[in-house]
C-alpha cells in the first residue's frame, strides 16, 4: 500500500473515532439537553415529551399548540427578538426561566414591565438543602387546582414590577433578596413573599416567566411539585402539541458545540434530496478512483 494511502486511512480511522466519541460522549454543561447528569435536562426534556431546537429558524409558522422553553443564557439579536415576538403574538407559548442572564432584555422588548431582580432569593428556612435552594411555597388558585403546594428552586431571583393579577407562585415569608450578596438579611433588602413565577396574555399568546432554571434540572424535576408546575407553565395538561426548547442561548462548551453541528448534519441527512446528493458523490468519487485504477494497471501491462 503506498504511504498516502496508508495516511489517507489513517486520517480517516481518526475521523470517524473522534465522531464516535464526540456523538456518545455525555454533556456535562449546566441545562444541557444532552447532559443526563444531575445539571442536565435530558430526563426532564424526557418527562415531557419535549425536543430541542438549535435555532429560532426552526420555530414553527403556526406556534398555536406550541410551548418553547427558553432560558437566556446568551443575548438574543434584534431578529431573534422579533421571532420571539411574533411567535408569542401568533399564539404560542415562551417559557422565559431565567436568573441572571437576558430575561430582562427579552421582557423590554416584549414590551412588559415585569424584569428579574437579578439579586440572590435566600431562604434561610423553608429550603432544600440550603438557603440558595428556596422552596415557593404559595401559588395562585389554578395551580392548587391541580395540586401543586411545594416547588423547589435553586439559585433563584426573584421577579420585580408583577401585578397581583400576573403572579403565579411566590416564596415564603422567610426569604429574602441578598442585595450585598452576604448571605444573610440586613435591614432594607426586600423580604418575602416574592414573586417568583408570573403569567400573562401577549397578543393571541401566553408569556410565563419563572425565576429559576435550577428548578428543572435532571436532580430536581421529580422533586416536590416541580415537574407538575413545568407541566402546568408548559401547557402539557392543557392539550400542548409541542414543547420546544431552545439550545441556542444556552452556555455552550466545545463538546457541545461539537455534539449541535452533528446533530445539524443528522438532521440535513435526514432529507432525502441531501441524501440522494452524498450517494451520488460517493458515486462519483468511487468511479473516477476505479478508472484512475484501471488506467495504472492497464499501463503497467
Amino acid at each position: 500500500m503506498k504511504p498516502n494511502s496508508v495516511l489517507l486511512a489513517v486520517v480517516a480511522v481518526i475521523l470517524i473515532v473522534s465522531l464516535v466519541c464526540i456523538w456518545f460522549y455525555p454533556s456535562v454543561q449546566d441545562l444541557a439537553a444532552a447532559n443526563n447528569a444531575w445539571n442536565g435536562i435530558k430526563d426532564t426534556m424526557s418527562e415531557l415529551d419535549a425536543e430541542t431546537i438549535t435555532s429560532l429558524d426552526d420555530l414553527p409558522d403556526a406556534p398555536q399548540n406550541t410551548a418553547l422553553i427558553a432560558v437566556p443564557n446568551k443575548d438574543y439579536s434584534d431578529g431573534e427578538m422579533a421571532q420571539l415576538q411574533q411567535f408569542v403574538g401568533n399564539g404560542g407559548r415562551l417559557v422565559l426561566v431565567d436568573d441572571y442572564g437576558y430575561g430582562n432584555r427579552v421582557l423590554e422588548h416584549l414590551g412588559v414591565k415585569i424584569t428579574f431582580a437579578e439579586q440572590p432569593l435566600l431562604d434561610p428556612l423553608f429550603c432544600y438543602q440550603n438557603q440558595q435552594m428556596p422552596r415557593s411555597t404559595d401559588f395562585s388558585s389554578q395551580l392548587q387546582e391541580m395540586g401543586i403546594s411545594v416547588v423547589t428552586l435553586d439559585r433563584a431571583t426573584a421577579l420585580s414590577n408583577v401585578d397581583a393579577s400576573e403572579a403565579i407562585a411566590w416564596s415564603s415569608p422567610s426569604s429574602f433578596l441578598d442585595l450585598d450578596n452576604d448571605g444573610s438579611w440586613q435591614e432594607g433588602e426586600p423580604k418575602g413573599p416574592l414573586p417568583v413565577a408570573a403569567e400573562f396574555r401577549l397578543g393571541s399568546g401566553t408569556v410565563d416567566v419563572v425565576a429559576s432554571p435550577g428548578m428543572m434540572i435532571n436532580s430536581l424535576y421529580g422533586k416536590d411539585d416541580n415537574l407538575l408546575f413545568l407541566k402546568y407553565l408548559t401547557g402539557h395538561e392543557a392539550g400542548t402539541e409541542r414543547i420546544l426548547v431552545d439550545s441556542s442561548h444556552l452556555s455552550t462548551a466545545p463538546l457541545d458545540v461539537s455534539k449541535i453541528r452533528l446533530l445539524e448534519i443528522r438532521q440535513m441527512l435526514s432529507n432525502p434530496y441531501a441524501a440522494l446528493g452524498i450517494l451520488l458523490l460517493v458515486f462519483l468519487a468511487v468511479s473516477v478512483y476505479m478508472l484512475k485504477k484501471g488506467d495504472v494497471l492497464g499501463s503497467t501491462r
